[in-house]
């Protein structure tokens, strides 16, 4: 990990699975203000939540979450995650508690950003021969 001054430093406490994950299979995402490591495992249809400073971790499996990609910050120190195979954002808490649901207009949502505001949240998606990036206005 590597901080906004540029100091590095460990994730000392966090036991990672021992799986390797080839290209494309796994993204992540860190929440600073709650010390929670995002990794999402595509083919696992999971989202894992590591907490950095107590070392536990969560698992966090739904039928709503299938094929997770991308990962991202959310509002209030929330997370989204891309759910490709369901053409949805999922909106989880870093306990791993969900939220909401979100259908988007595309088919295979692969990753998103959202603004440092929280006021605008950006999708692309990778379906061959319909790739579509989409702004939403969050309010």
């Amino acid at each position: 990990m590597i901080n906004q001054t540029g100091v590095e430093s460990d994730f000392d406490r966090v036991l990672f699975n021992k799986k390797t994950y080839k290209h494309e299979q796994s993204k992540c995402t860190y929440v600073p203000s709650k010390n929670t490591l995002v990794l999402t495992d595509r083919y696992a249809h999971t989202v894992y939540m590591f907490d950095t400073v107590k070392g536990t971790s969560r698992a966090v499996t739904n039928d709503n979450i299938q094929e997770p990609k991308g990962a991202c910050v959310g509002p209030g120190d929330t997370v989204l995650v891309c759910s490709m195979a369901k053409n949805s954002i999922v909106h989880l808490t870093v306990d791993g508690d969900i939220l909401c649901t979100y259908h988007v207009d595309m088919q295979l949502p692969y990753t998103l950003c959202m603004k440092n505001d929280g006021s605008r949240l950006v999708v692309s998606g990778c379906k061959h021969g319909m790739k579509k990036l989409m702004m939403y206005k969050l309010s």
